[in-house]
């Protein structure tokens, strides 16, 4: 029997990276479940349920063929209107990223739109999105992370279009 192994995090991260990039999706919008790709398998596999009711605000993943300081590639959020299954790979229109600090690290979640949705043409940087939007997904992670025990997690802001293109050039592996 031939034996198929797909590396998700080997996958490059665009041919327009760090303006376009692909997103390899986790967990779906509107999921309290939480996926996380397990290379030594190959596989997107449930790691836990999302404490309290908390859903994801949009698809989230990672770039692959990128390294965040944890070791692990950069995360990622995709505004999206319908959920997406986990392991579909979307091609996201970078428009800024989200600072967190987790345990004392600093933690980047990159936000982006998908690229090939005209809901989302005259998007082209954070400005663009609704206040609310951004909002929402500061008070997710906050939430999320403190549900889950770390009491001193905190969004420290967004970080415009130049920073986050740096930030993905500087993931590069």
């Amino acid at each position: 029997m031939n034996e198929i192994n797909i590396d998700l995090e080997a996958l490059p991260r665009g041919e327009d990276a760090p303006r376009v990039v692909n997103v390899v999706v986790e967990v779906p919008v509107g999921s309290r479940n939480k996926y996380e790709y397990e290379p030594e398998l190959g596989v997107i596999m449930l790691d836990r349920v999302l404490p309290g009711n908390i859903r994801y605000p949009g698809d989230y993943g990672f770039i692959p063929s990128t390294e965040s300081a944890d070791g692990e590639p950069l995360d990622a959020m995709v505004a999206a209107y319908d959920p997406v299954f986990s392991g579909c790979v979307v091609k996201a229109r970078v428009l800024g990223a989200l600072e967190m600090a987790e345990g004392g690290e600093v933690e980047y979640t990159i936000f982006g739109v998908p690229d090939s949705d005209p809901r989302f043409d005259d998007i082209e940087s954070l400005e663009d999105m609704p206040e609310q939007n951004l909002r929402e997904i500061e008070q997710f992670f906050v939430a999320f992370k403190r549900l889950e025990g770390d009491e001193e997690a905190e969004a420290r802001g967004w970080h415009g279009l130049e920073e986050t293109h740096e930030i993905i050039r500087n993931s590069a592996r």
